[in-house]
Parts: structure tokens; C-alpha cells; sequence
């Protein structure tokens, strides 16, 4: 019972953000790994579009902490990329909570990603997580009943069948404070590195305001290199959804401080991306080693 008073108005939510904009976007619909790709009719660039997406979702209550122009950062360091911006959404906190109560790691995929891209044809596209794909990976359970809400949900459903989630987590031996301070410490040691966001989920003073709310809710870090995520875009758009790199910080319920990142193999093969394995493979090491150095382990 908990379940449907609770969890189902944030999949309802989820569901009307993620599919109110059918009216634009009716042809070429394409289903890979958990992304859904499709055209956004009427749009002929993607500034207007992801203007008109940010309205949109702010009329169904979500806040937007960050959009990032992948394009424009890749013209700063003298790179060329199709226009290409991916959207973070925030739901309302108090539905947004009731996820990250069901999983602590499914804060690595919140905000909801947004990611509108001109392809080589000059269509503009939009290319967002399907939901089902965000509840298999962070094993939140939901019953029957919920699936049966649209045809669509079921089908997206079958995305991680027999996948790996890709998730990577480390195991910190310091504080959730100290472990975020030494991550972005190790992260801005890169000059050319950014870190456009970190963002704490959760009401600083809930525990204070309700007795009751004793979880510790997590902390994304989110960070950029153009230099590392350009020439990836540059092979298949569609990797943007995926970027800038994430850093979520968290504790289980005995106490534990985790590291949790994706697998930059994974989201590589979510988009079929070829010809790339030496860079993802320098970037897993990277993010292992960034990991590693938060979590008070020597190198």
C-alpha cells in the first residue's frame, strides 16, 4: 500500500514529463538500451527547442539546476560539434525523495536528462532515459499494477534485460562531507576540468523538521573535460545524455560512505559507440583512480 500512495505519483509525473512532448515528436522514434531518440518536428534548431523543452517542464513542476551546451564547450577548446545541449530536470523534491528512498544510486541518473542534438541530416532530435531503463538499472521495485499504466512503460521494460547495470561504487573510509570535498579537490587539480554542478538532494534541515526523515540523502558532482567528452560526441550524439561525468556520494543504511559512477564502457555501449576503447579506457582509469583518492585509499 505504501507503494501506490507513494512511488506511483513519481512514475505518473515521470511519465507525463517524459511523453508530453509527443506532439512534436511523432516520427523516427527509436528504443536503444534505454534511450528513446526521436525527432522533434517543427524545430529547426536546437536553442529554440530546448527552450521550449525547459518551459515545458517547468509547467510539470520541475526545476532546472543546469543545461549544458555540449557544442559550445567544444568550441571553446577549438573543437568542432553539431549543435548538441542535454537538459538536467529536477522533479519536485518531496516525489523526488520517494525515489532515492527506493534506491540511493538512482540520484546518479536525477536529474532526469534531456538531450536535444541536430543530427548529420539536420534533423533535431531528442533523446531521453526511459523510465523503465532507470528502474530496472537502480532495482527499484514496483508492482504489476504499475506497468499496466501504458503500453509504452511495459515495452521500455524490457531495455536491461540481461544487461549489467554499469554502476561502479567505491567504498569510502571518509566522512560523505570529507569525501565530496576530496573529490572535487582531485577533480579541479585538472585545470581544464569543470565541475558546472554539485548538487544536494534532500532538505538540509529534514532531519531537524521531521523525526522521522533520518535518511541521509546523497550528493552528485557533476564534471566536465571538452577535450575527453567532445570526440566521443562527435562519434554518436547520443553519448551526450550520458555527459558531463557524474560523482554520486552516499551512505547505506548502516552508515557506510559509497563512490558510485558509471562504467564509461557502459555508456559507450548503450549507443553502439565504435572505435573509442583506448579513450573510454583511459577515462575508466581516470574516474577509478579520482574515486580511489575520495575514498582515503593510497594509490
Amino acid at each position: 500500500m505504501f507503494f501506490r500512495t507513494n512511488l506511483l505519483p513519481v512514475l505518473t509525473l515521470l511519465i507525463t514529463a517524459m511523453f508530453s512532448f509527443s506532439v512534436l515528436a511523432e516520427t523516427d522514434n527509436t528504443t536503444e538500451y534505454g534511450i528513446n531518440t526521436t525527432i522533434l518536428e517543427n524545430k529547426s534548431d536546437v536553442s529554440s527547442a530546448v527552450a521550449e523543452l525547459t518551459a515545458r517542464l517547468e509547467q510539470h513542476g520541475f526545476t532546472i539546476p543546469l543545461v549544458v551546451n555540449h557544442s559550445a564547450a567544444a568550441e571553446s577548446v577549438d573543437l568542432d560539434l553539431a549543435p548538441n545541449q542535454v537538459i538536467f530536470a529536477r522533479p519536485p523534491k518531496f516525489l523526488e525523495k520517494r525515489l532515492l528512498r527506493k534506491s540511493n544510486t538512482v540520484g546518479l541518473d536525477l536529474p532526469v536528462k534531456f538531450l536535444v542534438f541536430e543530427d548529420d541530416d539536420g534533423n533535431i532530435k531528442l533523446s531521453i532515459n526511459t523510465l523503465g531503463y532507470l528502474i530496472d538499472r537502480h532495482k527499484i521495485h514496483i508492482k504489476d499494477l504499475v506497468l499496466k499504466l501504458t503500453t509504452k512503460l511495459i515495452t521500455q521494460f524490457n531495455a536491461m534485460d540481461n544487461k549489467e547495470s554499469g554502476l561502479i561504487t567505491v567504498q569510502s573510509s571518509l566522512s560523505t562531507k570529507d569525501t565530496v570535498q576530496t573529490l572535487q579537490n582531485a577533480i579541479s587539480a585538472n585545470p581544464s576540468t569543470q565541475i558546472p554542478l554539485v548538487l544536494e538532494y534532500g532538505d538540509k534541515n529534514s532531519n531537524q523538521k521531521n523525526g522521522r526523515d533520518k535518511k541521509s540523502f546523497p550528493i552528485l558532482i557533476v564534471f566536465g573535460n571538452p577535450n575527453v567528452g567532445t570526440p566521443l560526441m562527435q562519434s554518436d550524439p547520443r553519448i551526450g545524455i550520458d555527459l558531463p561525468l557524474k560523482f554520486l556520494v552516499w551512505e547505506d543504511l548502516q552508515g557506510q560512505v559509497n563512490i558510485t559512477y558509471n562504467d564509461p564502457l557502459f555508456i559507450a555501449e548503450r549507443v553502439s559507440l565504435q572505435g573509442q576503447k583506448k579513450r573510454l579506457e583511459a577515462i575508466a582509469a581516470v574516474l577509478n583512480n579520482l574515486a580511489l583518492t575520495a575514498s582515503g585509499e593510497d594509490l
